[in-house]
């Protein structure tokens, strides 16, 4: 089958992980981010980029997501501030920077 070259400038990304809770049980998570497609020459640049951290690239890529809830199952809307409560639990921007990386490229078929 051939390479058909289509500009792709937006890309879903599914972001699966636990959290624990406190009694210590891990909680799983399951979400999705609404991401801006950056070409492989700004990614590179980005992960060599000492100043930016990963929670910025993070904040940076994303644009909207989904299934992102509150205590009482409601829909928490996207919004900077949002995006910054859910990064803000430690390790969270470095799961969500690799379900990125792991999901905007190509991949190859066995």
């Amino acid at each position: 089958m051939a390479l058909k070259v289509v500009k792709r400038n937006k890309v879903v990304v599914p972001v699966k992980g636990t959290l624990k809770d406190e009694e210590g049980k891990s909680v799983p998570f399951d979400f999705t981010l609404d991401c801006i497609r950056l070409p492989q020459d700004e990614i590179t640049a980005a992960l060599k980029d000492k100043d930016e951290t990963v929670v910025a690239f993070v904040k940076r890529i994303t644009t909207g997501w989904g299934q992102v809830l509150d205590a009482d199952g409601g829909a928490i809307p996207f919004t900077d501030a949002a995006l910054a409560d859910v990064l803000s639990e430690p390790g969270m921007a470095s799961v969500c920077s690799q379900a990125y990386l792991a999901n905007v490229g190509a991949v190859a078929k066995n």
